[in-house]
Protein backbone atom coordinates (compact mmCIF):
# COMPACT_ATOMS: atom_id res chain seq x y z
CA UNK A 1 0.00 0.00 0.00
CA UNK A 2 1.28 2.91 -1.18
CA UNK A 3 1.22 5.93 2.13
CA UNK A 4 2.02 9.13 0.10
CA UNK A 5 1.66 10.40 -3.62
CA UNK A 6 3.71 13.34 -4.74
CA UNK A 7 2.56 14.63 -7.82
CA UNK A 8 5.56 17.65 -8.34
CA UNK A 9 7.79 18.00 -11.50
CA UNK A 10 10.32 19.97 -9.54
CA UNK A 11 13.15 17.07 -9.38
CA UNK A 12 14.81 19.11 -6.23
CA UNK A 13 11.85 19.77 -4.44
CA UNK A 14 10.64 16.03 -5.28
CA UNK A 15 13.78 14.63 -3.75
CA UNK A 16 13.53 16.44 -0.32
CA UNK A 17 9.73 15.85 -0.20
CA UNK A 18 10.48 12.00 -0.43
CA UNK A 19 13.54 12.14 1.87
CA UNK A 20 11.03 13.71 4.48
CA UNK A 21 8.66 11.86 4.86
CA UNK A 22 11.26 8.42 4.60
CA UNK A 23 12.60 10.42 7.26
CA UNK A 24 9.35 11.19 9.03
CA UNK A 25 7.47 7.88 8.92
CA UNK A 26 10.28 4.93 7.77
CA UNK A 27 7.77 2.47 6.98
CA UNK A 28 6.18 4.84 4.39
CA UNK A 29 6.00 4.02 0.65
CA UNK A 30 5.62 6.96 -1.79
CA UNK A 31 4.84 7.02 -5.20
CA UNK A 32 6.53 10.04 -7.27
CA UNK A 33 4.19 11.51 -10.34
CA UNK A 34 5.79 13.76 -12.60
CA UNK A 35 3.15 15.35 -14.43
CA UNK A 36 -0.81 15.87 -14.27
CA UNK A 37 -1.80 13.13 -16.75
CA UNK A 38 0.80 10.73 -14.90
CA UNK A 39 -1.14 11.72 -11.97
CA UNK A 40 -4.53 11.22 -13.19
CA UNK A 41 -3.47 7.69 -14.96
CA UNK A 42 -2.32 6.72 -11.53
CA UNK A 43 -5.71 7.11 -9.89
CA UNK A 44 -7.70 6.01 -12.76
CA UNK A 45 -5.82 2.81 -12.46
CA UNK A 46 -6.83 2.34 -8.83
CA UNK A 47 -10.31 2.45 -9.71
CA UNK A 48 -10.11 -0.04 -12.64
CA UNK A 49 -8.19 -2.69 -10.67
CA UNK A 50 -11.15 -2.57 -8.09
CA UNK A 51 -14.25 -1.34 -10.18
CA UNK A 52 -16.62 -3.03 -8.05
CA UNK A 53 -15.22 -2.72 -4.91
CA UNK A 54 -14.43 0.77 -3.80
CA UNK A 55 -13.60 -0.53 -0.33
CA UNK A 56 -10.59 -2.63 -1.69
CA UNK A 57 -9.32 0.26 -3.35
CA UNK A 58 -5.32 1.33 -1.65
CA UNK A 59 -5.86 5.13 -1.20
CA UNK A 60 -2.69 6.79 0.00
CA UNK A 61 -2.79 8.41 3.19
CA UNK A 62 -1.99 11.65 1.88
CA UNK A 63 -1.39 13.37 -1.28
CA UNK A 64 1.14 16.25 -1.68
CA UNK A 65 0.07 18.34 -5.19
CA UNK A 66 1.99 20.96 -6.59
CA UNK A 67 -0.23 23.40 -8.65
CA UNK A 68 2.35 23.91 -11.86
CA UNK A 69 2.50 20.78 -13.41
CA UNK A 70 3.38 20.48 -17.42
CA UNK A 71 0.63 18.31 -19.32
CA UNK A 72 -2.44 18.92 -17.05
CA UNK A 73 -2.20 21.33 -13.98
CA UNK A 74 -2.45 20.68 -10.19
CA UNK A 75 -6.35 21.86 -10.48
CA UNK A 76 -7.34 19.49 -12.97
CA UNK A 77 -6.13 16.75 -11.01
CA UNK A 78 -7.63 18.19 -8.58
CA UNK A 79 -11.00 18.49 -9.93
CA UNK A 80 -10.87 14.77 -11.24
CA UNK A 81 -9.99 13.12 -7.70
CA UNK A 82 -13.07 15.38 -6.14
CA UNK A 83 -14.99 14.09 -9.21
CA UNK A 84 -14.89 10.61 -8.50
CA UNK A 85 -16.83 9.42 -4.69
CA UNK A 86 -14.10 6.93 -3.81
CA UNK A 87 -11.80 9.64 -3.45
CA UNK A 88 -13.81 11.97 -2.08
CA UNK A 89 -12.23 11.63 1.72
CA UNK A 90 -8.80 10.76 0.68
CA UNK A 91 -6.30 13.98 2.19
CA UNK A 92 -5.07 16.22 -0.67
CA UNK A 93 -2.52 18.63 0.25
CA UNK A 94 -1.46 21.90 -2.21
CA UNK A 95 2.26 22.31 -2.02
CA UNK A 96 2.83 25.21 -4.55
CA UNK A 97 4.96 28.02 -4.83
CA UNK A 98 2.03 30.05 -5.55
CA UNK A 99 0.67 32.60 -3.35
CA UNK A 100 -1.85 33.40 -5.52
CA UNK A 101 -5.10 34.10 -4.02
CA UNK A 102 -6.80 32.86 -6.71
CA UNK A 103 -4.87 29.56 -6.59
CA UNK A 104 -5.67 29.31 -3.04
CA UNK A 105 -9.12 30.03 -3.56
CA UNK A 106 -9.71 27.74 -6.14
CA UNK A 107 -7.92 24.64 -4.26
CA UNK A 108 -10.74 25.28 -1.44
CA UNK A 109 -13.46 25.58 -3.90
CA UNK A 110 -12.30 22.14 -5.28
CA UNK A 111 -12.17 20.27 -2.49
CA UNK A 112 -8.37 20.47 -1.00
CA UNK A 113 -7.98 20.02 2.96
CA UNK A 114 -5.00 22.38 2.66
CA UNK A 115 -2.73 24.83 1.36
CA UNK A 116 0.58 25.13 1.99
CA UNK A 117 3.39 27.74 0.27
CA UNK A 118 6.42 25.74 -0.30
CA UNK A 119 9.33 28.32 1.59
CA UNK A 120 12.17 29.49 -0.51
CA UNK A 121 14.35 28.36 2.30
CA UNK A 122 16.11 24.98 2.35
CA UNK A 123 15.18 24.70 5.69
CA UNK A 124 12.04 26.21 6.30
CA UNK A 125 11.01 23.76 3.21
CA UNK A 126 12.30 20.71 5.65
CA UNK A 127 10.49 21.86 8.36
CA UNK A 128 7.25 22.58 6.38
CA UNK A 129 6.74 19.43 4.58
CA UNK A 130 7.83 17.33 7.84
CA UNK A 131 5.14 18.89 9.80
CA UNK A 132 2.49 18.67 6.45
CA UNK A 133 3.56 14.77 6.64
CA UNK A 134 3.56 14.14 10.21
CA UNK A 135 0.46 15.65 10.89
CA UNK A 136 -1.36 13.22 7.85
CA UNK A 137 0.37 10.26 8.32
CA UNK A 138 0.17 9.96 12.20
CA UNK A 139 -2.07 12.48 13.85
CA UNK A 140 -4.94 12.90 10.67
CA UNK A 141 -7.72 10.04 11.44
CA UNK A 142 -9.04 8.83 8.01
CA UNK A 143 -12.57 8.01 7.50
CA UNK A 144 -11.75 4.69 6.34
CA UNK A 145 -10.20 1.53 7.59
CA UNK A 146 -6.43 1.94 5.74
Amino acid sequence: MVDVVLVDDNSNDADLALRVVRKTSSSSTTVLLEDGERAIEYFRQLMEDHPKDSAALNLPKLVLLDLKLPKLDGLEVLKFLRSHDVFKTMPIVVLSSSREISDVKRSYELGVNSFAVKPVQFDQYLTRISALVSYWLTVNELPRGA
